[in-house]
């Protein structure tokens, strides 16, 4: 037995003072009606209701039942309108999680544009403590994941927001010391510095691919570690453009090797499974693409 089903048909009944008044506002038969009314007296085991050729009526018990109904479906029809603004308005909290070196992507520039478009939308954004788990950020109470690598079929959502550029970099000193490499070839014979789950390199020229597979000198989960490492001296190393800006100029790092180009990588955005995501995510991805798309990270 429905209860919320049968509980508003008995409403209903009392509303028309009559069963076929109730089934013809629901469009359903009066012996529907009958039924959900006796399931009702008999899960309850009183008699709600005086039935008579002519009218229908409560009995004593029928009307303390009546109102605790409306109380009982006036809370349910409140609780519905309200979970149904929260999916179509664009208000709220959002909370995000991301790498690190994400921060240098000028994501929060992003986000303080997205708060400023939608004033009643809160974000907070957690940098570092992304689980390899798939499922973790949404278990943290995350709504949103940033990652570079697309998740496999595990039911996540992803939506790709952008496109990170890549490049080679190495410290002038470095560079003073042991001489440029002009070629992915070189390398092998220099010290390489490399993201931990990332340990190749694949470059390309006139369509032409070179894979670089070599033991690390030095490895890193964090490309701003590895920009740190390169500045003093250590070797050269492979990271997003807009991570080496922050520590390029001045005496800062050098690009090199600038007639082999790295693949563009995508920064995509994770959220849960199932339905319709609440606007103000959708909102968000929709933001982030088209703010991405005018601040391109190269």
């Amino acid at each position: 037995m429905d209860r919320l089903a049968t509980m508003a048909t008995f409403v209903r009944v009392v509303r028309n003072g009559s069963f076929a008044g109730a089934g013809g506002e629901t469009g359903i038969s009066r012996a529907l009606v009958s039924r959900h009314i006796s399931d009702l007296e008999a899960h309850l085991g009183v008699r709600l209701l005086n039935r008579t050729t002519r009218s229908v009526t409560l009995t004593e018990a029928g009307k303390h039942y009546y109102e605790s109904c409306l109380r009982v479906l006036d809370e349910v029809r409140v609780g519905e309108e309200a979970v149904q603004t929260m999916q179509s308005a664009v208000e709220g909290n959002i909370s995000i999680i991301a790498p690190k070196w994400v921060g240098y992507l000028e994501v929060s520039a992003a986000l303080a544009q997205f708060c400023n478009r939608f004033p009643k939308v809160n974000v907070h954004l957690t940098l570092g403590g992304l689980s390899t788990k798939m499922h973790d950020f949404l278990d943290r109470g995350f709504d949103v994941a940033f990652q570079t690598k697309k998740l496999p079929d595990s039911g996540i959502r992803v939506k790709k927001i952008a496109d990170i550029s890549y490049a080679t970099y190495a410290s002038p000193g470095y560079l003073e010391k042991n001489g440029v490499p002009a070629s992915p070839q070189d390398l092998e014979h220099h010290a390489c510095l490399m993201q931990a789950m990332d340990a190749i390199w694949r470059f390309t020229r006139d369509s032409e691919v070179f894979t670089v597979r070599t033991p690390p000198r030095f490895s890193s989960n964090s490309y701003a570690v590895l920009c740190m490492t390169a500045l003093n001296d250590l070797g050269v190393t492979v990271v997003p453009q807009r991570v080496a800006d922050s520590f390029s100029g001045g005496g800062g790092l050098v690009r090199i090797m600038q007639d082999y180009e790295l693949e563009d990588r995508p920064l995509y955005a994770a959220y849960a499974p199932g339905g319709t995501p609440p606007r103000k995510v959708r909102e968000l991805l929709g933001f982030l693409g088209e703010w991405f798309r005018e601040h391109p990270l190269k």
